[in-house]
């Protein structure tokens, strides 16, 4: 049985020295964690397009995206994803929880005490490693 492959794309948003993360809704694969918004690539989308779709539907914000930052490929039990993460602008709106559980600003050295799925974890590691200063 060959795992479902998944691209995704995620927004890494700044606000001073605080990124934004949300929190998932319970249930479902990593339910309650924490991570980076934004979601899955549709069929027939461009990833830059997906990011401002995914995080007007989760976080009701206008966002340009900005520069790729990294990306990661991580597989889970349920299936194998490749998450491309790029910094982004708020352009409009204010981050609400509309898709997610919840949403936080937290300073990016604080971030490794939220629970995260693997992949988020591997860029959180990376934004703090020696190369990444």
């Amino acid at each position: 049985m060959s795992l479902k492959a998944l691209h995704v794309v995620a927004g890494v948003l700044r606000r001073g020295e605080e990124i934004l993360i949300s929190k998932r809704l319970p249930g479902g694969p990593h339910g309650g964690f924490w991570e980076f918004p934004g979601g899955k690539v549709e069929q027939g989308e461009g990833e830059r397009e997906a990011l401002c779709r995914e995080l007007m539907e989760e976080l009701g914000i206008a966002v340009q995206v900005g520069p790729r930052w990294g990306e990661v490929t991580h597989a889970y039990p349920h299936a194998t994803i490749r998450i491309v993460f790029y910094f982004c602008e708020i352009t409009s709106g204010t981050p609400r929880p509309l898709g997610c559980e919840k949403v936080k600003w937290v300073r990016s050295e604080n971030l490794h005490q939220y629970p995260m799925p693997e992949a988020d974890s591997k860029i959180v590691d990376a934004m703090h490693s020696p190369q990444s200063s």
